[in-house]
């Protein structure tokens, strides 16, 4: 069909009305005008796609809106933080929050406190040193940490404590003393109110200090320990635990800390474990348990002791080591096992234990001149160094310097035995008794006939003779000689008898 044509002329009216109303849609705008084959003419109308609601769509934009909310919220928090975290370094660093800090200290600690070069930042605080002493009446005398890093709660800008995780300094030297009974425990006296404790899990100082007595002369030091303190326990009390460390105690051999575990009750002091070892020697074990009363100066504490093939040298000194020699273990069923010391007793420790020889190790006699008197005259040279493998048992004592060892009952099947004492005083010398004895089968081969005028008759197999024995650990002498010497009197020998005098006997060969 053509299309409808419109007339070639316009009146003014139709002029006016035409340019006040929309001009209505061009087909042909809307299409496209295209030619049939048979010469038509026709106007194609493209299809218009269908807009229809997009529910994904709609969903992404408002995801994308929330994610934008997000993130502009995220960054205000942390604008707002490290806002925050600066003004609390500030607040943290300034002079009034450092005295609060330092009353707090003092207050939980009842000590005087002295610091220098503290560090705050938003999660721990760093101090140089810090310094604590106590008055005479506290068993304290000083503690100084060096290196100190502690958690920090951001709470604790607000007012609140120090608390958190753990505490934490490079080394640390603990001073103990006996108290004054007549003197205050604290520089800091208890108030109405007192501020909130300072509380952290856990205290740690890889390399610890311990003094007991003057700082100048010490009468227990330990040194070198990995020290840890849990104020708040499974058990609800202090514990103190440490490991490894040198120990000296005034008068006794060095010994080595394998490992401790102490318990706070009240003003007593529970030692649940303590396991020491020789200086030198890994295999032996020393503990100690018990209560000790820091507080009782009158009071005597006493704890349990338990020896494990543990060198007697260890315990008796290396100069006793020198003469007696040998592994011991404490007897089983004995009570005569403690470690005993009186704190208003100027450090007066008294050490007692009944030991046996250690099955694994077999022990020594040595150095006395009366085992080379035996062997030259008995002609064996296993008398000169004997060795027990069999039973051997004692008692030894240990005060101060002084070193008893009591009850010896030694035997060597078919050989010797020996019963007695030998002490030791402070200055090394020597005092005592011992009796030896000699199997019968010995005397047979001896190759003097001396030795029946000065040995007793037989008994339990052996034939004995008491020497008393004194010197020094260096030079120990015996009588032995003296009797031998007596004996020779009294039998008067002659050319003829054939009897070597002691001298001849003793002669190197």
């Amino acid at each position: 069909m053509p299309a409808p044509s419109e007339p070639e002329k316009f009146s003014i009216d139709e002029m006016m009305e035409r340019l006040q109303s929309p001009p209505p849609e061009d087909p042909v705008d809307a299409g496209e005008l295209v030619v049939r084959a048979d010469g038509s003419q026709a106007i194609r109308v493209r299809k218009r796609k269908r807009r229809t609601l997009q529910p994904h769509k709609e969903e992404l934009r408002r995801v994308r809106r929330a994610r934008m909310i997000q993130v502009s919220v995220v960054l205000v928090l942390i604008l707002l933080v490290v806002g925050s975290a600066g003004i609390a370094v500030v607040v943290a660093n300034s002079a009034p929050f450092r005295e609060k800090l330092l009353r707090d200290i003092a207050w939980n600690s009842g000590a005087t406190v002295e610091t220098e070069q503290i560090r705050i930042n938003p999660s721990s605080v760093h101090a140089r040193r810090l310094a604590l002493s106590w008055p005479a009446g506290n068993v304290l005398r000083s503690l100084t940490l060096e290196n100190i890093r502690a958690d920090i709660s951001l709470s604790s800008f607000l007012g609140k404590p120090l608390h958190g995780e753990e505490m934490s300094a490079s080394e640390g030297t603990l001073n103990l003393r006996i108290p004054q009974a007549d003197e205050l425990s604290r520089n800091v006296p208890d108030i109405a109110s007192p501020p909130p404790q300072i509380r952290y899990m856990s205290y740690v100082i890889p390399r610890a200090q311990m003094l007991l007595g003057d700082p100048a002369a010490p009468f227990i030091r330990m040194a070198n320990s990995e020290c840890s303190f849990i104020p708040h326990s499974l058990n609800g009390r202090p514990q103190l635990l440490f490991h490894r460390g040198d120990i000296t105690i005034n008068g006794w051999p060095k010994l080595r800390m394998d490992r401790s575990h102490i318990e706070f009750r009240g003003t007593e002091v529970d030692i649940v474990g303590m396991r020491l070892l020789h200086e030198t020697d890994n295999r032996g074990v020393f503990e100690l348990s018990g209560t000790v009363y820091p507080y009782a100066a009158d009071r005597a504490s006493i704890l349990a002791a338990h020896l494990e093939s543990y060198l007697l040298a260890g315990i008796a000194g290396p100069e006793m080591g020198k003469l007696f020699a040998g592994r011991i273990d404490s007897q089983a069923n004995s009570k005569s096992h403690y470690f005993s010391f009186t704190p208003a007793a100027d450090h007066g420790a008294l050490f007692a234990i009944s030991f046996r020889n250690s099955l694994v190790s077999p022990f020594e006699i040595k150095r006395f001149p009366f085992l080379f008197g035996l062997s030259q005259t008995l002609g064996d040279d296993w008398f000169e160094r004997p060795v027990f493998a069999g039973d051997v048992s004692g008692v030894l004592r240990r005060m101060g310097g002084q070193v008893t060892l009591s009850d010896l009952s030694f035997e060597q099947p078919g050989r010797m035995a020996l019963q007695g004492t030998v002490i030791m005083a402070p200055d090394l010398k020597l005092s005592g008794n011992l009796k030896i004895g000699i199997a019968e089968a010995a005397f047979q081969s001896a190759r003097s006939r001396l030795l029946d005028s000065m040995f007793g008759p037989p008994r339990e197999g052996f034939r004995w003779i008491t020497l008393k024995i004194g010197g020094t650990t260096a030079a120990p002498t015996d009588n032995f000689k003296d009797l031998f010497t007596a004996a020779e009197s009294t039998n008067k020998p002659t050319p003829s008898t054939g009897i070597p005098t002691f001298e001849e006997l003793t002669q190197p060969k």
